[in-house]
């Protein structure tokens, strides 16, 4: 690369940063990982915490009404959440096989490049017979 280049770093460019030999990929995946049950504990932790506040709402036809919303609301909340966090080790696995497809497309590449052949055997110069 120029110099010139290499003084542009690609996040300037908008072009994400990213490790093509795969660590990133690799810590992407580990982050995903973890994050499928960690998001489940965390949303469970939200929704127990609302869970105690108790009957926030009263008895009246209005609360009746926002108590109905809110429980298809916690229903579809809880769906959701579930979905996100089943989606997680998929992901994860999606990254790590992104490490694995640049370690293949790099050895690819690096097999096509030209063959360096033998060097050329010389010969001896030719002896000048002696006058």
């Amino acid at each position: 690369m120029s110099a010139r280049a290499d003084a542009i770093p690609p996040s300037s460019l908008g072009v994400p940063d990213v490790d093509v030999r795969g660590s990133d990929f690799t810590q992407a995946a580990g982050g995903f990982a973890a994050e499928h049950e960690d998001l489940a504990e965390d949303a469970r932790w939200i929704l127990d915490a609302i869970a105690a506040l108790g009957d926030f709402a009263g008895t009246d036809e209005t609360a009746n009404t926002f108590r109905q919303g809110y429980a298809t609301a916690l229903q579809s909340t809880i769906t959701y959440v579930d979905a996100l966090r089943d989606i997680y080790p998929g992901i994860a696995e999606r990254l790590a096989g992104m490490r694995t497809g640049f370690d293949v497309a790099n050895w690819a590449s690096i097999q096509s490049l030209p063959k360096v052949s033998d060097l050329p055997e010389f010969s001896a110069p030719d002896e000048k017979p002696n006058p």
